[in-house]
């Protein structure tokens, strides 16, 4: 038998093509944290620059042997127009005309999944968590202008703030930055950016600090674990600023990430590795106790206005499908805001919230979709759990898994938000990332 060995021209044609595959990488996962702008598609979907990558990628999408992000967001989906279609034979629904246009707005919504198949090797990963660092240093610096314009009840760049999938922020930009005074970066509030950075910030805080080994990225792990550092100093302080019901969540992730190689490795952690999770850790506490006092002060107000009212929401949407077809199939994509309208028209708003929605993500889905979609989000989550229980970074999985669930069970109902969708593509991937045969600092078993 002849061997033929690849012609050595060949060597700088293919590093070229690789080079080229991490650009792309880090450019689509650095869009997915820019909800803003969006082109206007219809009165409330918005054509984000994630999604316009995302058209651009479909044809080397469908070169690739189907994977576990396609199973995904075909699981998902799926629910979402059986849902449709039965809702749409019903002279109950109260707003057929909206089922396929929702139906079209999720399928855009969620499209950041199947390209995150792309993130399960290590060295596109690592470009993909270089590019969230760069996001969430730039969230950051927005936040902290944020801050000091508010202080003069301003609200800045509200200019770029334009995406029809979200509140309108031109139009409560004054209320905003007059009475709520939250930074929340690029993003629609508070809450939505910390579904959106958070299970990421867990992973840059446990890789900052036991960086995963074997073959890297294009940059040395001292640059990667540098960048990391100050992403998660910058993310802790957002958060902390913000004051966001997510960040003890987020914390606790990024405590498990951070203690949990030691359990089983302590004699071999580094004595930089010791400082760097000191530090982490009591950056998490500092920042937990600052949301705690600056919360506490008016806890009143707050559970009154903002987390009674979206734990009300929550409740009416978990228990609102009490026909059996409801049950099954779910009220209908875009049905579930025009019911818990209709079941909480008795409840009087806060000042500045003018509208009732179901102010969680899976809740809202779950409501929509019914038991069959609550049983193809569980199936995902299994897959995900999985995953990660498989992997080498297991405790680094479960804190960034604990963030995520948090993020989009109670901290958003804003569906178009695509890094929480890129993230759930890593967390299927996370066997793939970090392999459990493969040579790990701190993080393998």
């Amino acid at each position: 038998m002849t061997f033929i060995a690849p012609s050595p021209v060949d060597a700088p044609a293919r590093v070229a093509a690789r080079d080229r595959g991490l650009w792309l990488v880090g450019l689509f996962t650095l869009a997915c944290f820019l909800p803003y702008p969006a082109v206007a598609i219809g009165a409330r979907t918005g054509l984000q620059i994630s999604h316009v990558l995302m058209a651009l990628a479909i044809p080397a999408l469908l070169l690739r042997p189907p994977g576990r992000t396609l199973l995904a967001l075909l699981l998902i989906l799926g629910p979402v127009y059986l849902s449709g279609f039965v809702n749409a034979m019903r002279s109950a629904t109260a707003e057929a005309d909206v089922l396929p246009k929702e139906a079209l707005a999720t399928t855009l919504a969620v499209c950041a999944l199947w390209p995150s198949a792309w993130l399960a090797e290590r060295g596109r990963f690592r470009v993909a968590l270089a590019a969230a660092a760069a996001a969430t240093l730039l969230h950051a610096a927005v936040g902290l202008i944020q801050v000091e314009s508010f202080s003069r009840n301003e609200f800045p760049f509200v200019v770029l703030y334009r995406n029809p999938s979200f509140k309108n922020m031109e139009a409560w930009a004054d209320s905003y930055a007059r009475y709520m005074k939250r930074p929340c970066g690029i993003f629609p509030e508070p809450s939505a950016m910390a579904a959106g950075l958070g299970p990421w910030l867990v992973v840059l805080a446990g890789l900052s600090i036991a960086p995963a080994g074997g073959s890297g990225g294009p940059v040395s792990r001292r640059r990667d674990r540098r960048l990391f550092a100050a992403a998660t100093a910058a993310g802790v302080l957002l958060l902390a600023l913000s004051r966001s019901g997510a960040a003890p969540a987020i914390m606790a992730g990024v405590v498990i990430a951070c203690l949990g190689p030691m359990r089983r490795r302590s004699r071999a952690v580094k004595p930089g590795a010791l400082l760097g999770i000191g530090l982490l850790l009591a950056g998490a506490l500092a920042a937990t106790a600052y949301i705690a006092s600056t919360v506490g002060a008016g806890l009143d107000e707050r559970v009154e206005a903002s987390w009674g009212l979206r734990g009300l929401s929550i409740v009416t949407g978990l228990t609102a499908n009490t026909e059996p077809l409801d049950l099954i199939f779910g009220v209908g994509p875009g049905q579930s805001t025009a019911v818990v309208r209709r079941l909480l028209s008795w409840c009087p708003l806060p000042v500045g919230q003018d509208d009732m929605a179901v102010w969680s993500l899976s809740v809202a889905y779950y409501m929509e979709t019914g038991l069959i979609g609550a049983a193809a989000i569980g199936a995902v989550l299994l897959m995900a759990v999985r995953s990660v229980a498989r992997s080498s970074a297991a405790a680094l999985g479960l804190g960034a898994l604990l963030a995520w669930v948090v993020g989009v069970a109670f901290a958003t109902s804003y569906m178009p938000l695509s890094s929480v969708w890129l993230f759930l593509g890593a967390l299927l991937n996370w066997d793939s990332i970090f392999p459990a045969g493969a040579r790990a600092e701190g993080v393998a078993p």
